[in-house]
């Protein structure tokens, strides 16, 4: 998983704009990179059968699928705010905190439903190593927004 790191280490070093208009391209390009080498870490990481294989890739694309859609609605909820951070009104703060939670939830629902399909597919210690991979890549993009919001406003 070394190598993982420095993968999505120099990904995440990609230039990020200071305008925060074009905060969201430049988190889209982000994930982008990092989803285009997502699937190669995984494979690499995680040793399957050729059966184990055929049925899980299915459900792995899948997910993945359904992952960027949430991570889309993400990037977008991210660059709102920073855009208007200092100017962020009440009503705009619960409306943005609202659709954080519910991202969060969105996330949990899809991350149990995909693990759900995939333990028919994967014997637990396989689909427990995969987990732990996934945890590990979505920290990653975790610390990468992360730094993308300033501390003070």
């Amino acid at each position: 998983m070394r190598s993982t790191a420095r993968v999505l280490v120099a990904l995440a070093t990609i230039a990020v704009p200071v305008s925060a208009q074009t905060m969201k391209e430049s988190l889209d390009i982000k994930r982008q990179a990092i989803a285009n080498q997502r699937r190669v870490l995984v494979s690499g990481a995680l040793p399957l059968t050729d059966g184990e294989a055929k049925g899980f890739w299915p459900l792995y694309d899948a997910y993945e699928k359904q992952r960027g859609d949430i991570d889309e609605r993400t990037n977008r909820l991210v660059a709102d705010f920073v855009a208007i951070e200092g100017n962020l009104s009440d009503t705009q703060a619960k409306a943005m905190l609202a659709v954080a939670l519910r991202l969060d939830d969105d996330r949990l629902v899809a991350r149990r439903d995909a693990l759900g399909r995939m333990s028919k597919v994967l014997p637990p210690r396989k689909l427990m190593r995969y987990f732990q991979i996934e945890h590990k890549l979505d920290a990653e993009v975790r610390a990468d927004i992360s730094r993308q919001i300033p501390l003070t406003p």
